[in-house]
């Protein structure tokens, strides 16, 4: 058998009309512990914002943004490293000159510097 819930949206609705009445949190918590169950001020907070988005005052957005996919560059058979994007991405012109410095201290990161 499927056990009922501690806290309905009847609670909830009731909840939401205390605290617009602008009674405290723990008048409001030993209110509604008189049905012979307690209130904790964690359960307070969750009852509150659940309270809050039946009631359409906040609402829960799904997570919509998506981390964009790397891009992926090659290497050439004679050790060039293919770069596509690479004039959008730095706003540099064509013939600019670069050196290729090796990682330093702990980093495995190389380096692309102007000359």
């Amino acid at each position: 058998m499927a056990k009922k819930p501690k806290w309905e949206p009847a609670d909830r609705k009731k909840l939401l009309k205390m605290i617009k009445d602008g009674m405290t949190e723990q008048v409001i918590r030993d209110q509604l512990a008189g049905k012979g169950q307690t209130m904790t001020s964690s359960e307070f907070a969750q009852q509150l914002k659940i309270a809050m988005v039946e009631s359409g005052a906040i609402k829960q957005a799904s997570k919509t943004a998506t981390k964009p996919k790397p891009t992926t560059y090659g290497v050439t058979k004679t050790g060039r490293l293919t770069i596509s994007d690479f004039g959008e991405k730095t706003g540099l012109r064509a013939g600019s000159k670069f050196t290729l410095e090796k990682p330093r201290g702990r980093s495995k990161s190389w380096r692309l510097d102007p000359s």
